[in-house]
């Protein structure tokens, strides 16, 4: 009989690979979308995969030029994903569990833990903290 995969049975860092490989199909569906290119322009399914990644992973890198390939309803969708892989998948689940009003829990803090590279779990809810408010500022200096 096939077991079913259950996130409780998977260690942190199997789980965080989990959510960047989920977050890297929805960055593959929404650049697949027909409003993501400019008319006539067409680009291999490996040109995607490979900008999706970038931008999850906040690399950047192109093998098109963006201007030329994307149309602007395909350039905000870009952003998006950038600023989602800026931001961090744990930072971003940490800031929608205290919103939610849910407890960071051991667990929770273990991901976070395993994200961010650290070795202990304590002060990992203000760092993130500390981290999106640090990127807030930093974007509103820099929207203006």
């Amino acid at each position: 009989m096939m077991k079913v995969l259950k996130l409780n049975n998977l260690s942190p860092a199997q789980l965080i690979v989990l959510f960047y490989v989920l977050a890297v199909l929805l960055s593959v569906a929404l650049l697949s979308l027909p409003i993501t290119l400019k008319p006539g322009i067409e680009w291999s399914f490996v040109d995607l995969i490979f900008t999706a990644v970038s931008a999850i992973s906040v690399t950047g890198l192109a093998v098109v030029s963006t201007v030329d390939t994307f149309s602007t309803p395909g350039i905000f969708i870009l952003l998006f994903i950038l600023q989602f892989g800026g931001i961090g998948i744990m930072t971003l689940g940490t800031f929608f569990w205290l919103l939610i009003g849910k407890k960071i829990g051991l667990r929770e803090r273990q991901l976070i833990s395993k994200d961010q590279n650290r070795s202990h779990l304590s002060g990992l809810v203000h760092l993130m903290k500390q981290i999106l408010a640090i990127i807030i500022l930093i974007e509103f200096v820099g929207g203006q």
